[in-house]
């Protein structure tokens, strides 16, 4: 048996997922912000330490606030007093970017330079919000990025990548016991889009000293990625009298649409999960080109659950995707109140792909989960559709 817990992340990311009925294993993917972990994620994990369980992987899929604040609030109150064992963290920052690093040390000026980056980054989460809660009930000292948390509670961190970067270029698949992940994505050249990024911002500030192996600069790449805002991107407006006919699918899934070319994206962890002839889909914010790769590489003609990727964003949806993301259980989480996700054209092109019957879980109700509720709709593509009440978590049971 599986159970996968989709929390109420806002309109970020976060998953359990557990197996078996004893001795579980489980698999953490992101946490959400920092209101995720206390209202919900925290109670989970302290039943998980009383039956003698561990969290086995703990993925944190890449460098975005709605995927990671609520790990760096995970990591500090567990290195804090250690409530729960991590057996392994993924998790791709500056260390395993590929950059030509000098020896030598940094002045003191260039120190300063760094640690005001540091402290920009702190200030700018700290005064952050979702719903009136501080994203960062984190603390605002040093060694408050998960980087700095990771190494200073000695867990051990891409080990199955003999502490290289997770990529499928480096090693495409892993077993944990009776559990066997396949790396979707990314690939180096993804992680090389990511490293050209944070090379452009050392530019534009035009700092023109040498990039060592200091920690600052761990610090520095991780708070001015998390500062970067994404863009938001035009809605396709369909009226009531549209929504329930066939020709107002057709034509969202012909939409032009600008793919998502956000390297922190392109760097996100993409997975595959087997066990027991069970395969789920964890597809994080990863880009279409790659992931419909991947996937079609597999072989696999059904998946037991999809994580939709990014939320449900169109620019992370093509057609080429849709046709292999067969599944009758695709899961969505948002509350769409950032970028409005998920966006129709995905929906659209995964309930239009497939015929046969599919489950759509959504954390909370949002514009297309209503959209997808009406009657018609689901008779005529063949739905149920679950939505949370953004209060608590969904279970889903694969047995």
């Amino acid at each position: 048996m599986i159970n996968i817990k989709m929390y109420p992340a806002e309109n970020g990311d976060s998953f359990l997922i557990s197996f078996g009925k004893e001795n579980r294993k489980h698999i953490l993917i992101d946490c959400g912000y920092a209101e995720t972990y206390h209202k919900y994620l925290k109670k989970d994990l302290l039943e998980i330490k009383e039956k003698g369980e561990k969290i086995n992987l703990f993925i944190v899929t890449h460098i975005d606030e709605d995927h990671i604040l609520g790990a760096i609030e995970f990591l500090e109150d567990n290195n804090n007093s250690r409530f729960i064992e991590v057996e392994e963290i993924w998790y791709n920052c500056y260390r395993h970017l590929q950059f030509e690093k000098k020896q030598g040390v940094l002045s003191e000026k260039e120190k300063r330079i760094l640690r005001r980056e540091i402290d920009l980054g702190e200030s700018y989460v700290k005064r952050e919000s979702i719903g009136g809660i501080s994203k960062s009930e984190i603390s605002v000292k040093q060694g408050s990025t998960l980087g700095a948390l990771i190494l200073s509670g000695g867990y051990k961190w891409n080990d199955s990548f003999e502490g290289k970067a997770v990529s499928r270029d480096n090693l495409e698949k892993i077993n944990f016991g009776d559990i066997n992940i396949t790396i979707l994505s990314p690939n180096e050249e993804k992680l090389e889009k990511l490293k050209e990024k944070w090379l452009k911002e050392l530019m534009g500030k035009k700092w023109n000293f040498n990039i060592t192996e200091d920690n600052l600069f761990d610090d520095a790449f991780e708070f001015m990625m998390l500062m970067q805002k994404e863009l938001q991107i035009e809605k396709t407006e369909v009226s009531l009298k549209e929504k329930n006919i066939t020709d107002s699918i057709e034509k969202l899934i012909k939409e032009k649409i600008n793919l998502d070319n956000s390297s922190t994206n392109g760097s996100s962890i993409a997975i595959c999960i087997g066990y027991q002839k069970r395969n789920l889909l964890f597809l994080g914010d990863g880009h279409p080109d790659i992931l419909e790769s991947s996937i079609y590489n597999l072989g696999i003609e059904k998946f037991d659950s999809i994580k939709v990727p990014h939320h449900g964003s169109k620019k992370n949806m093509t057609l080429d995707l849709s046709r292999v993301l067969k599944s009758d259980k695709f899961l969505i989480s948002t509350n769409g109140k950032n970028h409005s996700h998920p966006d129709l054209e995905t929906i659209a092109k995964l309930i239009y792909m497939h015929k046969d019957m599919k489950n759509f879980y959504f954390n909370y109700e949002t514009e297309a989960s209503k959209w997808i509720c009406v009657e018609e709709m689901k008779k005529r593509f063949n739905l149920e559709v679950f939505i949370g009440n953004g209060n608590s978590p969904i279970n889903i049971v694969i047995d």
